[in-house]
């Protein structure tokens, strides 16, 4: 990878940035309305939760204003979000078209591509021939092996440890990625595989992405800011992690919905009381 191409790649990603800011600054924390009732204390509404408490409370009922809680998004989720890192995958796969585009209506002297040659023999062509002769020990620039290697292995691995999975195996998502998706994938069409990418991009970029997985964890903490500026919690955890902040930017939700509550389940027959229990419900 050329330092031209590089700093392409990363203006197309600040691109697809300024197009979801304005979704996340809009966005609005998920709030819980909790309005306390008080009734008598041997009637029973089970049509819906009601907290009961003395009877001596009931003349306070319509003084109770409700209780607004924000209750922040749980990160990681608790379990493997599948579906979200299909999304994410996709969007790897989208935006490596969009950059092939790019690169490829641009001059020779920044891609260092020769596209009379691909045009003569095609594309495929010139990958199989780069497949063939590699991999390789490139003569990249030390900022690109060591600086934007590891960093996009850390996006990578991001994509994985967001949607809830271990550290072991964004790990492995990240090696995946990084060996067939771009070494012997997208950058094949122009480049031979190298060495160092295929070792440094995973190895180092997991442990660049486990250092941004625990200051994201920090960030979605303290409300989505840092210094106490929403535009720059969102810039930052874009930079740390760019899709699936695009993905949530865009209303992201889960598709499994759960509840758990609390609920009078029945009556005590002899005391006339409520019998309480849990209630737990999932929308698919």
């Amino acid at each position: 990878m050329t330092p031209k191409k590089a700093f392409f790649s990363i203006a197309l990603l600040f691109f697809i940035y300024t197009s979801t800011l304005a979704q996340q600054l809009v966005s609005n924390d998920l709030t819980v309305e909790v309005t306390p009732e008080f009734v008598d204390s041997t009637a029973v509404n089970l049509d819906k939760t009601t907290l009961v408490l003395n009877d001596s409370l009931t003349a306070i009922n319509d003084s109770v204003a409700p209780i607004v809680q924000n209750v922040p998004a749980a990160y990681p989720p608790p379990y493997r979000d599948y579906r979200r890192l299909g999304y994410d995958t996709a969007l790897f796969a989208g935006a490596a078209v969009v950059g092939f585009g790019v690169l490829w209506v641009m001059p020779e002297s920044v891609t260092n591509w020769d596209k009379e040659e691909m045009r003569d023999k095609g594309v495929f062509w010139k990958w199989k021939e780069n497949v063939k002769a590699g991999p390789v020990w490139d003569k990249d620039d030390w900022v690109l092996n060591w600086i934007t290697h590891p960093y996009c292995g850390g996006i990578y691995y991001m994509t994985a440890r967001s949607s809830g999975f271990t550290a072991l195996e964004s790990f492995g998502y990240s090696a995946i990625m990084s060996t067939f998706f771009w070494e012997y994938g997208i950058e094949a069409f122009a480049e031979v595989p190298s060495i160092q990418d295929l070792i440094i991009t995973p190895v180092v970029g997991s442990v660049v992405g486990e250092g941004f997985f625990y200051a994201k964890k920090s960030i979605v903490r303290h409300d989505k800011k840092v210094l106490k500026s929403r535009f720059l919690g969102i810039t930052t955890l874009f930079l740390m992690d760019p899709f699936n902040t695009i993905l949530d930017g865009f209303g992201y939700k889960d598709r499994v919905k759960t509840q758990m509550n609390i609920a009078p389940v029945g009556v005590n027959q002899f005391s006339k009381t409520p019998v309480w229990g849990v209630s737990f419900s999932a929308i698919f």
